[in-house]
């Protein structure tokens, strides 16, 4: 499936009323129909919560789930921290209608997928411009660029790699685990990617 420039513009954006924006901009001019009906329907699911930021801003669903796994890979390993950490993440799943989005069609696999890739792009390209999450001692000193990105990549991996595993939810979260490497592989290009 090849994007037209406005949907191509729709999976570079980040914020979510610009991705509306784009999306009804693609809707209104007729093009791919089918597809653009799928991509609303994913982006009510993920957006579908106000924001703290404010009226006419949306919270973004995928990015909540993200930073669930972010969180809880930290507390799995601690006692009742798995059961916690499955109940937390099949939680965010369900208000997403992950598994139900997945069995409507192959469109609908093939969209959520990139809408899962789009996830993990937002929350590197987040990561690399957070100044606190890019320095050590207390947030005063800056890390280098090169520890900074095996900050990120360990992030990554430990996320969308390690903490499925731990948790034995490696189905479930198949799709984010496969985003997640190639997200890093276009973000990282020609660094050999996420191992394992």
């Amino acid at each position: 499936m090849t994007d037209t420039p406005i949907i191509a513009l729709y999976y570079r954006e980040h914020d979510p009323m610009k991705r509306k924006m784009f999306l009804d901009q693609s809707i209104a001019a007729g093009e791919d129909e089918v597809a653009n009906a799928v991509r609303k329907e994913l982006w009510e699911l993920r957006y579908g919560e106000p924001s703290e930021a404010g009226s006419g801003t949306r919270a973004d669903g995928y990015l909540a789930l993200w930073m669930a796994m972010e969180y809880s890979k930290d507390t799995a390993g601690k006692l009742f921290g798995l059961k916690r950490a499955r109940k937390e993440i099949e939680k965010n799943l369900a208000r997403l209608k992950f598994r139900e989005m997945q069995e409507k069609s192959e469109l609908h696999r093939e969209l959520l997928y990139r809408e899962c890739c789009h996830m993990v792009k937002t929350y590197m390209e987040l990561c690399e411009k957070d100044k606190t999450y890019n320095t050590t001692l207390c947030g005063i000193v800056p890390i280098s660029e090169k520890s900074a990105k095996s900050k990120l990549q360990k992030d990554v991996y430990t996320t969308a790699i390690v903490f499925p595993e731990e948790i034995n939810m490696q189905e479930e979260l198949e799709m984010i685990t496969r985003a997640a490497r190639e997200a890093y592989e276009a973000h990282f290009p020609g660094e050999g990617g996420l191992q394992r």
